[in-house]
C-alpha cells in the first residue's frame, strides 16, 4: 500500500494555525484547590465551577449558580462590547474609512516610475558648468 505524506510533511503551517486555533477555541483546562475546580477556555470563558460536597453541602448547586452568573455576566459584556461597535461603525468617517481602505485594496498595484529622458541626466557625462547649472536648478526648487 502507498505510504502518502501526512499534512504536516506537506505543509507545517497549517499544521501550527490549526494547532492555534484548537488552542483559542476549544482547549480547556482545569485548576483545582481545597476542593473547588474551575474549567476554562483561553478566551475567557468559565465553563464549569466545581464545588465538592465536603467544602459545603450545597456544593454542587452552589458551583452550577457560580458558573451561570459568569455566563450571563460574559454575555452582558460581549453584548456590550458588540453594542459599541456597532456605535463606532455606524459613524460615516468609519464607514468612509473602512470603505476607502476596500476600494484602496482592490486597486492594482501602481507600476514603478520609469525615468524618461529628460529627467536622467547622467551627471558622469557633464562639463562642470553644465553640474553646476543642474546644481542650481535643482535647489531652485527647494529654496522657493
Amino acid at each position: 500500500m502507498p505510504s502518502y505524506p501526512s499534512n504536516s510533511d506537506i505543509d507545517p503551517i497549517t499544521d501550527r494555525m490549526n494547532a492555534v486555533r484548537r488552542a483559542l477555541l476549544t482547549d480547556r483546562f482545569t485548576e483545582s484547590r481545597y476542593g473547588v475546580a474551575v474549567d476554562v477556555r483561553a478566551d475567557g470563558t468559565l465553563e464549569a465551577v466545581r464545588i465538592d460536597e465536603s467544602v459545603t453541602p450545597y456544593g454542587v448547586e452552589l458551583g452550577k449558580l457560580i458558573t451561570t452568573l459568569a455566563h450571563d455576566a460574559l454575555d452582558k459584556a460581549r453584548s456590550n462590547v458588540r453594542e459599541r461597535l456597532d456605535e463606532l461603525t455606524a459613524d460615516p468617517r468609519i464607514s468612509a474609512a473602512v470603505e476607502s481602505i476596500e476600494i484602496a485594496s482592490e486597486q492594482p498595484t501602481p507600476s514603478p516610475v520609469r525615468m524618461t529622458a529628460q529627467q536622467y541626466v547622467p551627471e558622469d557625462e557633464l562639463s562642470e558648468e553644465e553640474l553646476i547649472e543642474l546644481n542650481e536648478r535643482r535647489n531652485q526648487g527647494w529654496f522657493r
